[in-house]
């Protein structure tokens, strides 16, 4: 079972690293077909009681963080597993790589530093988010008889 696990888990990591690249050298923006629809989609929401600070650049950098997670989560998972935080260190380098090849290469694109910061820490997330699971298992791991005995 583990070892199946751990073959899913680096299959999965090829996929979401396959995901990354394709958005992220996409030619174009991937959600400039939808601007339009979301920024009216945001400002009914606004005028509804959303909070203002939820915008279109709100909304850009949450998805970097969650479009990068997963791929932290996984490196953590089955690459670094004593070392989840280099997790963080492997997604600034991702996008390091990312964002200077959309700079020189892709002219429909623009590289920024605030895309470096949300990638970096989407992966940071999602490998503390490995690493608190490892830990709470592990410590239950350790009870004496279980989690009962503490009653």
């Amino acid at each position: 079972m583990h070892r199946r696990l751990h073959r899913a888990e680096r299959l999965a990591l090829v996929v979401i690293l396959g995901a990354i690249l394709t958005i992220t050298f996409w030619p174009t923006r991937v959600d400039a077909p939808i601007d339009a629809g979301l920024e009216s989609a945001l400002a009914g929401w606004h005028a509804s009681g959303l909070p203002w600070f939820v915008d279109y650049g709100f909304v850009q950098t949450s998805a970097n963080v969650l479009l990068f997670a997963p791929f932290g989560a996984l490196v953590a998972s089955v690459l670094l597993a004593k070392l989840w935080w280099s997790a963080g260190v492997l997604g600034l380098a991702l996008s390091l790589v990312v964002e200077g090849s959309q700079a020189l290469f892709l002219p429909d694109r623009v590289a920024s530093a605030g895309d470096l910061a949300a990638n970096t820490a989407g992966a940071l997330i999602g490998a503390a988010v490995v690493a608190l699971v490892r830990r709470v298992r592990s410590r239950r791991r350790e009870r004496p008889n279980g989690p009962s005995a503490a009653l």
